[in-house]
């Protein structure tokens, strides 16, 4: 009895994301804006001149500026929107926070990363290397928040996930501002290679111990950086 050779069906096909709404496309694109320093404390956010920018009606985007609002990245005033200003007591609290809150995240990351989220932390590391090198801030920005945001995304706890990933936002200028100083992103390299080294090698208590040292050097560059801008202001004064 012979079998009739079964015809190969059509190669499989990877699941496609959910399409994003304007509203949300509208939130991406200014959350982005704001993580990579193009929006600063001096701008307004207004809804009608971003809507015509983006070539969109005005509501999705005060929709997508009143859920940043809601996150606490922006303040409403009568004339638009603005970055919200916190105090160093308040970074230095968010900073304390973190540092309960993403070694143990962390940790739980590393015992669930995929093949694939470990690969893409590698890339981000390489490229992270790169652009440090080449002296590319913006570059080495980039590569960081793609490598911070990958093994976040391995946090099985989705809640945990975004409150970390909220306080982070919340002191991104402060990132920006240490990050522009060679010696700061040197540490902030050192640590992206620790805690990828230690993802790879499935190390929870070496993973907890990199993402702490991280925080801790990210809090002394902030200080640093603070001192400095005071000196500065005293010296022009």
């Amino acid at each position: 009895m012979t079998r009739t050779a079964r015809k190969p069906g059509p190669p499989a096909t990877r699941p496609q994301p959910p399409k994003l709404s304007i509203r949300e496309k509208v939130y991406h694109h200014l959350r982005s804006r704001m993580r990579q320093g193009e929006v600063g404390l001096a701008d307004r956010l207004v809804d009608h001149e971003i809507a015509a920018s983006l070539s969109v009606s005005r509501m999705p985007v005060r929709e997508a500026l009143l859920q940043l609002k809601h996150e606490g990245l922006l303040e409403g005033t009568s004339r638009g929107f603005v970055l919200r200003r916190f105090t160093p007591t308040d970074i230095a609290q968010m900073f304390e926070v973190r540092l309960l809150l993403e070694p143990p995240a962390a940790a739980s990351a590393c015992e669930s990363a995929t093949l694939e989220g470990l690969a893409i932390m590698s890339q981000a590391t390489e490229a992270s290397i790169k652009a440090h090198e080449s002296n590319d801030i913006i570059g080495y920005m980039e590569a960081n928040d793609l490598f911070r945001t990958t093994w976040i995304s391995q946090v099985p706890n989705r809640h945990l996930a975004s409150m970390i990933t909220r306080l982070a936002d919340h002191v991104e200028a402060v990132r920006l501002a240490t990050l522009r100083n060679p010696k700061f992103r040197e540490w902030s390299l050192t640590s992206t290679r620790k805690i990828t080294e230690a993802f790879m090698d499935k190390d929870v208590e070496a993973v907890q111990e990199s993402v702490r040292f991280n925080l801790r050097k990210a809090v002394a560059a902030y200080y640093a950086t603070q001192d400095s801008l005071i000196e500065q202001q005293n010296n022009s004064a």
